[in-house]
């Protein structure tokens, strides 16, 4: 297949403009919630599905798009996302009841999880082989710069365009996308492998990972020892046990377990994992502290987030050459090192840190998303064979996805748990000082410290208050930290066990 390389930039810039929809819903309907929630009289429940449907579709399908994409053409089944993706943008802009909207993102679920795992295998055919894992760095950084720029960039359309137009803003950037790649992006399919789709994997595959996360969405609704959460929880472990056994017997396998024992592969996946991790749990509190606990209005605290997305970009230049000379796993630590200091730094906030402190932990954890969103892709496609990088890309993407499901369900679960402890502790010590309704006040402001935010306290509830968030927040990042430290060891063994073989 010939490749115009003089078309490379207009390909670059077509498939990131394509993707970029995708990774910015991810975050930018956070900020939109309470509006939708007013507009079309939803409850907290249906609120919750407008997030999960998404992220659940992204988990079960993003390996499958993967590996269609691998057998039927990579160009095409990545055009049919990005044709699903804008339809679901219209649809959900035009909801005129939740049901319509939880429609939309649903397929806008469906059509980010073919144009995941799909982009990346497409643009390195467009680039010369020296060039290529600068490229696929740099539409890394583009997703990453559009996680976030999320709640910020959400936070202005709904000021001045409203909510819908979060969704809305989506067609002409598809369209102008679809402009640059129409004939800069060649069609890439593997012509040696066998075209039989593996129906039992899929089924495997979505049961395991549907199951999992469903059980992690239900316990916060029904307890985590509830019969929902419990059946979800039984469904996916049997499915995964199932998919393992069956899929290590098949010569053409959906998902390749033994490319985990490859140490780059292995490097990579765990990297992608925290870096999911990271994103939802810190996209989640990191913004409730500056508002809550700094008093910072939303505009400002997007403006220190904004470190992050900053961090991103400037770091995205240097990661291709990074991974040329210092290698992909020397990457991979460095990358996880920047999470260590991240958390790190984030596990001493307290009321009154300074300004500068904060946003240089935000700058190393923008630094660790630019490594996270990228060198796992290059190790996929470094580590397998060239028929299965779209379903080894794919992969990626789901284990950064179960990486965010998993990594903000046990952070909710250790910030309920000590503010609630936190909370019996004050009631233990002040009990002549608050009555009964403040004391309802303070749990129910603990438990959920946005609605803090549109009540005045008085000075010692207030005070009592940023006490209880301020060491659940801290937990959390104690948890970050243990978790961050943790796999770093594990990728230090595993690169010293190759080295000893």
């Amino acid at each position: 297949m010939s490749i115009d390389y003089a078309q490379k930039w207009f390909a670059f810039i077509g498939i990131s403009l394509l993707s970029f929809g995708c990774y910015l819903d991810y975050t930018v309907v956070n900020v939109a919630l309470p509006t939708i929630q007013s507009e079309l009289q939803a409850s907290l429940t249906e609120l919750q599905w407008i997030m999960n449907i998404y992220f659940l579709a992204l988990c079960i399908l993003a390996t499958i798009m993967g590996r269609c994409g691998d057998l039927f053409g990579r160009r095409r089944v990545f055009y049919s996302g990005v044709s699903i993706f804008c339809i679901a943008s219209f649809i959900a802009g035009l909801a005129t009841n939740i049901h319509w909207l939880i429609l939309g993102r649903l397929l806008q679920g469906v059509g980010a999880a073919i144009v995941f795992p799909l982009g990346p295998s497409l643009l390195p055919n467009a680039f010369p082989e020296k060039d290529r894992g600068k490229a696929i760095a740099w539409l890394g950084s583009v997703g990453g710069i559009a996680l976030a720029l999320g709640p910020m960039l959400g936070g202005v359309i709904i000021a001045y365009l409203g909510w819908r137009w979060i969704f809305f803003i989506n067609i002409p950037i598809i369209l102008i996308g679809y402009m640059f790649s129409r004939k800069s992006v060649n069609e890439s399919v593997e012509q040696h492998t066998s075209r039989e789709l593996d129906w039992i994997g899929m089924l495997l595959l979505a049961l395991g990972i549907g199951g999992v996360v469903m059980s992690l969405i239900q316990s916060s609704t029904f307890g985590w020892l509830s019969s929902v959460t419990l059946t979800y929880f039984f469904i996916g472990i049997i499915a995964n046990i199932l998919l393992v056994k069956i899929e290590n017997k098949k010569m053409n396998p959906l998902i390749d377990f033994k490319d985990f024992s490859n140490s780059i592969f292995y490097a990579g996946a765990v990297l992608c994992f925290l870096a999911g991790v990271l994103s939802a749990v810190a996209l989640f509190f990191d913004p409730i502290y500056l508002q809550v606990i700094r008093d910072q209005s939303p505009q400002f605290s997007g403006f220190v987030l904004f470190s992050i997305p900053i961090a991103v970009f400037l770091v995205a230049f240097l990661v291709g050459k990074l991974v040329l000379e210092a290698g992909i796993i020397n990457t991979v630590i460095i990358a996880l090192s920047l999470a260590i200091l991240s958390c790190f730094l984030q596990v001493f906030f307290h009321t009154t840190t300074p300004l500068w402190y904060i946003i240089l932990s935000f700058l190393f954890l923008g630094s660790m998303w630019a490594m996270g969103n990228t060198v796992p892709i290059i190790a996929a496609q470094t580590a397998v064979e060239p028929n299965r990088s779209s379903v080894a890309t794919g992969t990626m993407i789901t284990m950064f996805n179960i990486g965010g499901s998993i990594g903000l369900a046990f952070a909710v679960v250790i910030y309920d748990y000590i503010g609630k402890h936190s909370f019996k502790l004050i009631m233990k010590a002040h009990s002549s000082q608050l009555n009964a309704m403040q004391f309802s006040e303070l749990k129910r402001f603990i438990l959920n410290p946005a609605q803090s935010l549109k009540i005045s306290m008085t000075t010692q509830l207030h005070n009592f208050f940023q006490e209880a968030f301020m060491k659940s927040f801290i937990g959390v990042m104690w948890f970050l930290l243990a978790l961050s430290i943790l796999i770093f060891l594990s990728v230090f063994i595993s690169k010293n066990m190759k080295k000893q073989t």
